[in-house]
């Protein structure tokens, strides 16, 4: 099915709006697995998100333990959103948090992470394509992140839902994924 990333981004937040928490503590359980065969030992800064329980967003904490306590080299990073300059960058991680005006945690603004230096990006997204192309929440934030970065940028997708067939309407602003983790399967796109 042909759709356009509006009608996906509907379709999949009423999807997501319909799980249950044991639903996606499961789900995080499986999606852990896919995350434990991929190959971490190449990162050094992995920029994530803290996920938002209330939109039931893939609790990337629970990956984050478990890539911290094989691979301790590796420090983690985390958007601060602007959102007056419609922009966000990343910063490593604090222990004290705040939170943005989309009411999500953010780090203390001590510690850019220059989008040069980052090896590997875990993506929120609602959704992906066969091509890799992601429907987000429709502000823009990580297309025009990523954009910047490094053109060897490991971009990771995580997922509860499996692949939509082709989004209409992609343009040359959407950045494709590398790949994206779903909870039963890993799909790489480059």
């Amino acid at each position: 099915m042909h759709i356009t990333k509006a009608e996906a981004r509907n379709i999949l937040s009423q999807k997501r709006a319909a799980l249950t928490e044991s639903a996606c503590m499961k789900m995080d359980d499986l999606l852990l697995i896919q995350f434990q065969r991929i190959d971490w030992s190449t990162t050094s800064i992995l920029a994530s998100f803290y996920p938002l329980a209330q939109k039931n967003e893939p609790n990337t904490l629970l990956f984050e333990k478990y890539i911290k306590t094989l691979y301790p080299f590796i420090r983690f990073c985390y958007p601060i959103v602007d959102s007056k300059k419609n922009e966000m960058d990343f910063y490593f991680e604090t222990e004290t948090l705040q939170i943005n005006t989309y009411g999500i945690q953010e780090p203390l603004p001590f510690n850019l992470v220059p989008p040069a230096q980052i090896d590997t990006i875990l993506v929120p997204l609602l959704g992906f394509d066969q091509k890799g192309h992601r429907v987000g929440y429709g502000k823009g934030y990580y297309d025009r992140y990523l954009a910047k970065a490094n053109k060897d940028l490991q971009k990771i997708g995580v997922s509860y839902f499996e692949p939509m067939d082709y989004f209409t309407d992609t343009n040359e602003f959407d950045v494709p994924l590398s790949c994206c983790i779903t909870p039963w399967n890993t799909y790489a796109f480059e």
